[in-house]
């Protein structure tokens, strides 16, 4: 795997990727907040029935990609470097999670759903690649 994709390019896929998350689900949230706009039947399965419910979800969603941006992060030692093994315990943890997350998406209902497992599937190979890698510094 090591060879399939770089450490560097994985590094910056998951930046992109979890930062695309964090401006879409500030997105959501400014729409909702600023602008009266509440898209129950287009997020979380269409099952949340109310504004303040999808508003909730919406920042614990922001708050989970903020965590996974900090933790790519502290994996490339560019902030909090004395936290590199905590940091490759969760990028483990993340790989598992996204993992079960594809499965979830593609026994999903909805094209819109499904379509997010390929999502799933490549940030579960990227963080597993981060995670097999052996940070050398200290």
């Amino acid at each position: 795997m090591k060879k399939i994709i770089s450490y560097q390019l994985a590094c910056r896929l998951l930046q992109f990727i979890f930062g695309l998350f964090i401006i879409f689900h500030l997105s959501v949230i400014a729409g909702i907040i600023l602008f009266d706009f509440v898209p129950i039947d287009y997020l979380w399965g269409g099952r949340l029935k109310t504004r303040e419910a999808l508003l909730d979800f919406e920042f614990i969603s922001l708050g989970v990609m903020v965590l996974c941006y900090l933790i790519v992060l502290i994996k490339t030692e560019k902030v909090l470097p004395n936290l590199v093994g905590i940091a490759n315990i969760f990028l483990w943890i993340l790989t598992v999670l996204f993992l079960f997350n594809t499965v979830g998406n593609i026994l999903a209902e909805t094209t819109f759903e499904k379509f997010f497992g390929l999502v799933t599937a490549t940030l579960a190979i990227l963080c597993l690649r981060l995670a097999l890698e052996k940070n050398e510094s200290k």
